[in-house]
């Protein structure tokens, strides 16, 4: 997802409630706007800083489920729900002799689903639900010029509920989820692990993380189901950058789980992209070019199977032209063994592959898709994004079906920066069932989404 709030859709609605949100920005990315809610403590730059956010969703479905709601959701019936979110925090950054900098942060977050079933069913039960927890808890050290010959702020240690994300998402982008009692199942904002712990090391080229972290995910009687219950993870991330137009990075991590098919799962982890034809200095018109790619390997203890996923990806962005057209395919494919694990949106259809299909349908398993992706910048504060995607089941038998073709999705998404605090976003999908998908779900009938969502932020 691209937009800065959490991206789903622009919110022409009634302001229900006020929203207060906060974070902890690293000094050296400093928001580009001020933030009026900062109060510096004195002439070395340290301060304590409120900000106050507000997001709010409507959501409406046809056709949910490709025409089988009612079978899916064991009767319920989906047509549209709101959620919204209202969130308050409070961060300090402290200086220290040699410039180094202690911070903290905590934010809590009133989380809300109302006027209607959300189509995953997970209020179906509760009805309208309210929830208020804490999201964000943690502090921090910077080393500033401690290790003078490594750089400023070498390293940067943490602990407390906070996210780990690493790349764009594909393994590590959310530690927290929604829905059910925590409401707001779709918009979510809650991706805090429930502890961590990660040190950072940045030099020159170079970075890396140690992390461990227990995941915060719903364990509800209604949702044991969920493979991230009491699920840990900890290793090790690299990354080199040889220059702004090639960097390459690797994770490897282990994993601990009350579920028995994630316990002692080792991950190893390569990603990379570069700019081939910048980085030999090749022909002008050549040198937007831009190839990335991704594999994961997941090795299982006892009798459970291996899981491979990855991804390889081409874009090309014609920069000279009007609007500024940005054209990009990805293949991806996942095993029927793989674990998705942690992660996120970063950006429209990364890691969500579809607004319809992979943000409810499907996950990141046993599926191969291609997306066809054309971003326009009509003018600066505006975005628009139309997408493309065909899903594919890798192994149809394991989820007892014949045919191998799930079907085809649509989006037509604008992201609009209203003004420095306000961004809209409008999100229109359309997906066509195949063979695939009505012997899996049961239904034949094309889906359609539109979501309009607002957020405010200060």
């Amino acid at each position: 997802m691209t937009h800065p709030c959490r991206s789903f859709l622009a919110a022409a609605c009634p302001p229900l409630l006020l929203a207060l949100a906060l974070g902890v920005p690293n000094p050296g990315l400093a928001s580009e706007h001020a933030n009026p809610l900062r109060l510096p403590l004195d002439e070395s730059g340290s301060f304590l800083q409120a900000s106050a956010g507000f997001d709010l969703a409507v959501l409406s479905q046809g056709n949910a489920w490709f025409g089988n709601d009612k079978g899916v959701l064991d009767g319920q019936s989906v047509d549209s729900w709101w959620e919204s979110l209202v969130r308050l925090g409070l961060e300090g950054s402290f200086a220290l002799a040699g410039s180094q900098t202690l911070y903290a942060k905590v934010d809590a977050v009133q989380a809300n689903t109302f006027g209607g079933v959300d189509v995953g069913g997970t209020n179906a039960v509760h009805g309208d639900v309210s929830s208020l927890r804490l999201d964000k808890l943690y502090a921090g050290w910077r080393s500033g010029d401690l290790f003078e010959t490594l750089g400023k702020d070498f390293l940067d240690i943490s602990f407390g509920r906070q996210i780990y994300t690493v790349g764009n998402g594909f393994l590590f982008n959310s530690q927290g989820e929604g829905g059910y009692k925590r409401a707001a199942w779709y918009i979510g904002g809650r991706k805090s692990a429930d502890w961590s712990g990660i040190v950072r090391m940045r030099s020159g080229p170079w970075s890396g993380d140690l992390f461990l972290f227990e995941a915060d995910r719903i364990n509800d009687f209604e949702a044991q189901h969920f493979r991230d219950f009491n699920t840990r993870a900890g290793g090790a991330t690299v990354n080199y950058a040889f220059s702004d137009d090639a960097r390459l990075g690797s994770s490897v991590f282990a994993v601990d789980s009350d579920q028995a098919i994630r316990d002692g799962m080792r991950v190893y982890d390569i990603r990379g992209a570069v700019k081939p034809f910048a980085r030999i200095d090749g022909p002008a018109w050549l040198r937007p070019l831009n190839l990335e790619f991704e594999y994961a390997h997941e090795d299982k203890d006892g009798p459970f199977a291996d899981g491979n996923g990855w991804y390889a990806a081409a874009s090309y962005r014609f920069a000279t032209l009007p609007w500024q057209p940005e054209l990009t395919y990805r293949y991806a494919s996942f095993d029927e063994h793989y674990d998705p694990l942690f992660y996120g949106g970063t950006d429209w259809g990364t890691w969500f592959q579809g607004e319809i299909v992979g943000e409810y349908a499907l996950s990141n398993n046993n599926l191969n898709t291609h997306m066809l992706r054309l971003k326009l910048l009509p003018v600066e504060s505006l975005t628009v994004n139309l997408i493309y995607f065909t899903f594919i089941f890798h192994t149809p038998e394991a989820y007892g079906v014949e045919s191998d073709t799930f079907g085809n999705e649509w989006n037509l998404i604008f992201d609009w920066a209203a003004t420095d605090h306000l961004n809209l976003s409008l999100v229109g999908a359309y997906a066509t069932p195949d063979d695939g998908a009505e012997q899996f779900l049961g239904g034949n009938k094309d889906w359609t989404s539109l979501m309009l969502y607002g957020c405010l932020r200060f």
